[in-house]
């Protein structure tokens, strides 16, 4: 059976149903698990389920995760935040701003032995479900179209920390550096930057080339940049020159015996 008629089929049981567990999917069509999450991928790129764990959901039965800033996960954000996962020691002290690739790394970190520090109410409650792991819910004022904790109050309590990693999303990363249009944000992920020892930048290839008003730091302040493509030729050169260590994930191709599953 190709795909395309898998996925009709999920499409079909989840009109029905409103959840599908990765189990079905392997009952009902007679594939792997690998092959149900490759489907699973297809359909959440096309924006027309939402995985969860385990499985997926119509977008209609998940509203709340639809509207966390219109983000979309994608597998490409998957593959970021996996690849980011490979980064952390046990024993790490964390620092995870609110985007929501950092959140997916939730999915990656069941057996990490650290701490993690975020402002992301999302990411608290990602991390509650996924994994036993102390975190640490920085103080401020609730912001609802980010769900998460901005403010003076963010800013002053980061003083009380020093991480060994912080992973931080940018709104846009030209060879100027990261900018964001929020002001606000802006200063407080400069103030995340200098809490840490090791600052890794997740950005999928939707960041690149944009700039915003307010600037957040320069490429160099990135030890490590994650994408899922090779910046522009401008922003290479930036990498090259400060000895950052990129790292661009690949996507997994699915091979012809999975697809005559």
């Amino acid at each position: 059976m190709y795909q395309e008629q898998r996925l009709t089929l999920i499409k079909k049981y989840l009109s029905s149903h409103k959840s599908i567990s990765l189990e079905e999917i392997c009952e009902m069509l007679s594939v792997s698990k690998d092959t149900a999450r490759r489907d699973l991928v297809k359909l959440e790129e096309r924006e027309e389920i939402i995985r969860i764990k385990g499985g997926a959901t119509l977008p209609s039965a998940n509203k709340n995760l639809m509207d966390y800033k219109e983000r979309k996960v994608t597998a490409s954000k998957e593959r970021i935040a996996q690849s980011a996962s490979f980064l952390i020691n046990d024993h790490y002290d964390l620092l995870i701003d609110a985007s929501s690739t950092g959140a997916l790394m939730a999915k990656f970190m069941e057996n990490k032995q650290v701490n993690v520090i975020t402002n992301s109410i999302d990411i608290v409650d990602l991390l509650g479900e996924y994994t036993d792991i102390p975190t640490f819910l920085l103080p401020g004022k609730f912001n609802r179209k980010n769900r998460n904790l901005t403010g003076p109050r963010t800013i002053e309590t980061l003083n009380d920390f020093m991480v060994d990693q912080l992973f931080i999303g940018a709104c846009g990363i030209s060879s100027e550096g990261a900018t964001s249009p929020d002001e606000e944000e802006a200063f407080l992920k400069k103030k995340m930057i200098s809490r840490a020892r090791q600052v890794i930048l997740l950005a999928d290839r939707s960041k690149f080339e944009k700039t915003f008003l307010h600037k957040v730091c320069d490429i160099t302040d990135f030890d490590v940049i994650i994408t899922d493509t090779q910046p522009d030729d401008a922003v290479m050169k930036k990498i090259i020159e400060n000895n950052i260590h990129l790292i661009v994930t690949e996507e997994e191709g699915e091979s012809e015996s999975d697809e005559k599953n």
